[in-house]
């Protein structure tokens, strides 16, 4: 018999795997060029960021600070927004 704490557990990873999903199909939508360069650029990066940290702390176990590991991907979902947004001001500018 399962416990009340692990049907919530269950309903809560499924609530994020939706959000995951739903993002994801975002960033398909935004891909089809309804934006100007810098927005979209802003809004993918946002949306990277924000699916890592739902991944980190809900799929990797990493939601304390204590992990080293936790530290890298959290570092690591920092800079790969902030290269997003660093090639879509380039793009802007180009464009």
């Amino acid at each position: 018999m399962k416990s009340m704490q692990t049907d919530g557990q269950e309903r809560q990873v499924t609530l994020v795997w939706l959000g995951l999903v739903a993002l994801t199909l975002g960033s398909a939508w935004l891909g089809e060029g309804l934006a100007s360069i810098g927005i979209t650029a802003a809004l993918v990066a946002l949306i990277v960021a924000i699916k890592g940290l739902l991944v980190i702390r809900y799929y990797m176990g990493l939601a304390g600070w204590g992990s080293r590991l936790g530290q890298v991907m959290r570092l690591y979902f920092v800079v790969i927004p902030l290269l997003i947004l660093l090639a879509g001001g380039a793009g802007a500018v180009l464009s």
